[in-house]
C-alpha cells in the first residue's frame, strides 16, 4: 500500500530513529548545509522579481518579473549570453526566475533559489524572422503577466500595448501562428546595437525549455540548427557568470530595479 506523512517534521527526528542509514542522512545534511551557507559573491543592490516599493490591497509584494524588465532579469540574462561564448542573443523567461537575491553577502543556497528547475543552457541559429515572432509571443499578454514573458541580452526593442496582439494560439496554449493582417506590437528591434535582419541568422542562447521542448508555448523554433545542447544546469550558468565574470561582486550596471532599458513599453503604463 502507499503511505502518506503529513508531518512537518522528517520521521527520522521526529522517532528518534538510531540506524546508520539515519547517521549517514544527518551527516551529509550537515555538509550540504554548510556548502548551501558558503558566501560565494557580494550584491550592492537588491536584485528584484518583486515591485520594490508597491504593494497589492492584501499588503503582499507586486511580482513584476513576469511582465517588466527588472535587473535581475537583466542579469540572468546576461549571464546565459556571456556563458554561451559567442551566441549573439539571449532570452529567459521571467517564469523561470524565482527568487530574489538581497543586498549583501550571496550564498550559494541563495544562487540556486533563482533556477530551481534544473534546465540547461542550449543554443541555437534562428532566423531574424524567428526571433521577431519569439519577441511578439513574449509580449502577447502584456501588460498581464506571462511566464514565457523573456528577459533579454544582446537586443533591445519597443513593444505597444495599445495593439492587441497578432500572436494566435493552438492547442494548449501553444504558438500556432502570427495574423499577418495585424500590426505588430513589437518594433525598433536592435541586435547588438544594429537593425535586426528578418533574413539573417543569429545564435540565439537560452535552455532546453523554451528551445527544444517548446515551454511556454514557443514552437517557432521547430527544426533550427542546435549549436550547443544541454551545456550545463541554468543554475550553474549563474553561478559561473557572478563568481567568474563579474568576480563575485555585483551591482555596476545593476543598480536600477528595473532595468538597463532593454525594451521600452509605450500605450500603456509604462
Amino acid at each position: 500500500k502507499l503511505y502518506s506523512w503529513n508531518q512537518d517534521i522528517d520521521a527520522t527526528t521526529l522517532l528518534n530513529l538510531q540506524n546508520p542509514a539515519a547517521d549517514a542522512v544527518r551527516a551529509e545534511t550537515g555538509v550540504l548545509s554548510d556548502k548551501l551557507s558558503e558566501v560565494v559573491a557580494r550584491t550592492t543592490v537588491d536584485l528584484v522579481i518583486y515591485d520594490p516599493t508597491i504593494v497589492n490591497e492584501e499588503g503582499n509584494p507586486v511580482r513584476i518579473i513576469r511582465n517588466r524588465e527588472t535587473n535581475l532579469g537583466d542579469m540572468v540574462a546576461d549571464a546565459y549570453l556571456d556563458q554561451a561564448g559567442d551566441a549573439d542573443i539571449a532570452f529567459i523567461n521571467g517564469g523561470g526566475i524565482r527568487a530574489q537575491i538581497r543586498k549583501g553577502d550571496v550564498t550559494l543556497n541563495d544562487i540556486l533559489r533563482v533556477h530551481p528547475y534544473g534546465n540547461y543552457l542550449t543554443v541555437i541559429r534562428v532566423t531574424g524572422q524567428q526571433v521577431l515572432d519569439a519577441l511578439e509571443w513574449s509580449v502577447h499578454s502584456l501588460p498581464g503577466e506571462f511566464g514565457g514573458f523573456n528577459h533579454v541580452a544582446g537586443l533591445t526593442y519597443e513593444v505597444d500595448i495599445s495593439i492587441p496582439t497578432p500572436c494566435i494560439e493552438g492547442e494548449r496554449g501553444m504558438f500556432d501562428h502570427m495574423d499577418e493582417t495585424m500590426k505588430r506590437r513589437v518594433s525598433n528591434v536592435l541586435v547588438q546595437g544594429q537593425p535586426l535582419d528578418p533574413n539573417a541568422t543569429y545564435k540565439l542562447a537560452s535552455h532546453n525549455y523554451q528551445l527544444l521542448d517548446n515551454g511556454d508555448g514557443y514552437t517557432m523554433y521547430k527544426g533550427c540548427e542546435v549549436l550547443q545542447e544541454s551545456v550545463k544546469l541554468d543554475n550553474q550558468v549563474l553561478i559561473d557568470f557572478i563568481t567568474g565574470t563579474l568576480k563575485g561582486e555585483i551591482g555596476e550596471g545593476y543598480d536600477n530595479p528595473n532595468g538597463q532599458g532593454r525594451f521600452k513599453v509605450t500605450g500603456g503604463h509604462e
